[in-house]
């Protein structure tokens, strides 16, 4: 862990945020914290960074208290790792072990509970599917989130699943208004260049290349290869919105808010291609919604972690790190950290599929010599610092000019705003709840960034949090009974120009004989199908290496 740094250099290095001149205001007139440590709990909770960085240094020759045998080794719990697993379980292979660090398999969609109900504790929701995300839609139809088909073929999905209304709204100009699209207060000008914008994300939703392809799809491998559209990912969105005279500042702030939402990025750090896949790439349709509605639980994406859970939890294998994976004799041994008592367990297997993140895969993974050093490959990586705030309320805010919403942003915010975890419920009855708080750290530079998430105190991100949601609802701080902090040092990767389409995700996708990668840091993109679509492909692998 670094050298904690001081208050004065915290708000200097978060200079250029709004959230930073309140945080010095909140130091000075901020009774609601100094009088109430006890009233308003802080924790600071988070993964388990400290056993995960001694990859960083090589053990070494270690002693192994023990070896295990099994056909596959899945290295990583989270979507990725369990969509391996469920796709050889489906298959008719039971003779695998998934290994995950945490004491909780789930990743970036781990979840939490409380005694006032579930939430996330970082992916919070699903779109509909596209057509052509087929494993998506297998595994609904397995979990009934998709229930049936209407007489078009349109999937019909869990009415209770479906994001209910109202979906989104944001903070501007004193109130809240639906949507996230900025429509308060807006020039005639402004709003030409919205949808002007909006027109344009249309056209690249249908349009295809000289391959025949769809230009922008999820998964995204199956986009198409033509060149006028890959030549996106060779600039920045930012210059993409400059080239194209928008430059209104409702339109820009709002590009950069989705490309933050997503990414963890501003648009000067997302390419094109990827900033457009954002409002393109989403065409899913159902017979009972509107087209790119979302699916959502109270614990996010920690909802379909579980229902992959059920059915492997014999063969996973928590507080287990894997360490070193070397080719051996035509065996892959796996060397792993035992985390509650710090012995070392060998794993020989057949073939490994390592689904963790890239960064770790290039601390363990043996180098045979015929790809490109992990750690110059690694170096090329870009990874958002995140912290999410679980925030346990007596009640709601008020409404302020709109229903509450199940996500709620402020257009003057760093933040993302907050998702409400009992949004879904049918009740209307006012009672304590838990709401989700999301700051992606895109001002800085990432090193930087998780240099200053992970030394900056819970008090200090417990004065930039309440003052930011106080801007919205103010008085909100006399209704917190506690905030919970995750930290996420490498929250998920940056689609950073150039990087979608070139070589380094290229060759991020090739297997080292029977060692398989499978992450959806080899999309660019975090998100629930990008990773199980690679954990679904390196399953599909073994399996086809199995049957020659």
């Amino acid at each position: 862990m670094s050298t904690p740094i001081s208050r004065a250099v915290f708000l200097k290095v978060l200079a250029g945020c709004g959230v930073a001149a309140v945080a010095g205001k909140l130091a000075l007139d901020a009774p609601y914290l100094k009088g109430s440590r006890e009233k308003i709990r802080c924790r600071m909770l988070g993964p388990s960074s400290k056993i995960g960085h001694r990859l960083r240094a090589p053990a070494g020759e270690v002693k192994i208290s023990g070896t295990a045998t099994t056909k596959v080794t899945i290295i990583g719990g989270g979507i990725a790792g369990l969509s391996a697993a469920w796709w050889l379980k489906k298959h008719g292979i039971d003779d695998f072990l998934v290994l995950e660090l945490e004491k909780e398999v789930g990743g970036n969609s781990s979840s939490g509970k409380n005694e006032y109900g579930a939430f996330p504790w970082g992916a919070h929701y699903v779109p509909i599917a596209n057509g052509e995300s087929t494993y998506v839609r297998q595994l609904f139809e397995e979990l009934k989130i998709i229930q049936s088909y209407n007489a078009a073929g349109e999937p019909i999905y869990d009415e209770l699943m479906l994001c209910h209304e109202p979906q989104d709204r944001l903070y501007k100009d004193g109130s809240f208004h639906e949507g996230l699209i900025p429509k308060r207060g807006l020039q005639a000008n402004e709003a030409e260049e919205i949808a002007r914008f909006l027109e344009l994300m249309s056209t690249f939703r249908l349009a295809t290349g000289s391959d025949g392809k769809l230009a922008f799809t999820i998964p995204l491998d199956f986009s198409s290869q033509d060149a006028k559209f890959t030549a996106l990912d060779h600039i920045s969105m930012s210059q993409w919105l400059k080239d194209n005279n928008f430059k209104s500042k409702p339109l820009l702030w709002y590009v950069n808010y989705c490309c933050r939402d997503d990414y963890g990025s501003s648009t000067d750090n997302v390419s094109a291609w990827a900033g457009i896949h954002y409002f393109a790439g989403r065409r899913g349709t159902a017979a009972n919604s509107e087209p790119n509605a979302v699916l959502t639980w109270p614990q996010g994406n920690g909802y379909l972690v579980e229902k992959l859970k059920g059915p492997l939890q014999s063969k996973i294998r928590n507080s287990l790190m894997a360490t070193a994976v070397k080719q051996r004799e035509g065996k892959i041994v796996t060397n792993c950290l035992h985390s509650d008592d710090d012995t070392y367990t060998a794993i020989e297997s057949d073939f490994v599929i390592v689904a963790a993140p890239r960064y770790v895969a290039g601390h363990i993974v043996e180098n045979q010599g015929t790809h490109e050093p992990d750690h110059a490959q690694m170096a090329k990586l870009n990874y958002a610092p995140w912290m999410v705030a679980n925030i346990v309320l007596k009640q709601l805010p008020d409404a302020r000019g709109l229903a509450q919403a199940w996500d709620n942003v402020s257009y003057y915010s760093d933040s993302l705003g907050y998702v409400v975890s009992n949004h879904q419920e049918i009740s209307t009855r006012q009672k304590p709840t838990v709401i989700t708080y999301y700051f992606p750290l895109s001002q800085m530079q990432p090193k930087e960034s998780r240099q200053k998430l992970f030394t900056a105190t819970k008090e200090e991100w417990s004065k930039i949090v309440i003052e930011d949601l106080r801007s919205m609802h103010p008085g909100i701080e006399s209704d917190i009974f506690s905030i919970d902090f995750w930290p996420w040092g490498h929250g998920l990767i940056r689609p950073s120009v150039g990087f979608i389409w070139g070589e380094t995700r290229k060759q991020m996708k090739e297997a080292r004989g029977n060692i398989f990668f499978a992450h959806s840091d080899m999309s660019g993109m975090s998100n629930f199908e990008e990773a199980q679509y690679h954990g679904v492909e390196a399953a599909k692998m073994v399996l086809e290496k199995l049957e020659s």
